[in-house]
């Protein structure tokens, strides 16, 4: 009897295949798609709470109403909280929201969109920290949602779980 070249038996692989014409393991298909769906619910939860607090800090740029004072501003380019509420809004509320019903739609850009908004985040909390100072832990928590979405963006892009090597491995 040969040895089957394939890491799995032959009844345990869907037909799928990847780039190069590889077939795809169950594994490897279902790790994708637990990926694709954490990145895109990551995402939407991440716009939803930027899309609120963005609106607030909008409409009233003082602060007040989200129990800031624009004192903590008093080191920033800003003097109160309606451009910062904006980029809230626009950047991490709006943009993330649309790159999670990308992501959740399977969209191509989906990895790249992933990639940009993740790394957004990252900005925005290191430059909010600079700012105003590392007051709340919910700001590490976001940070950490930022790196795990560039995290996956990288595998949802680059295809690392298409399992487009000859081993059906993923990359080699």
């Amino acid at each position: 009897m040969i040895p089957s070249p394939l890491p799995y038996p032959p009844d345990r692989r869907l037909e799928a295949f990847g780039s190069n014409g590889n077939s795809i393991s169950t594994e490897a298909l279902a790790m994708n798609r637990a990926i694709v769906i954490l990145q895109g619910t990551l995402q939407i939860f991440v716009s939803l709470g930027a899309i609120v607090c963005g609106i607030i800090l909008i409409f009233d740029p003082t602060g007040t109403a989200m129990k800031m004072s624009v004192r903590m501003l008093s080191d920033s380019p800003f003097a109160d909280f309606f451009i910062p509420g904006l980029i809230l809004f626009l950047v991490n509320g709006a943009g993330q929201l649309v790159a999670g019903v990308l992501t959740l739609r399977r969209s191509r850009a989906s990895g790249l969109l992933g990639a940009v908004f993740g790394i957004g985040l990252m900005i925005w909390i290191f430059v909010q920290v600079n700012m105003i100072g590392g007051r709340a832990g919910l700001q590490y928590t976001y940070f950490a949602f930022g790196v795990i979405e560039t995290a996956f963006a990288f595998f949802i892009h680059g295809g690392l779980l298409d399992s487009t090597s000859p081993s059906g491995k993923g990359v080699e």
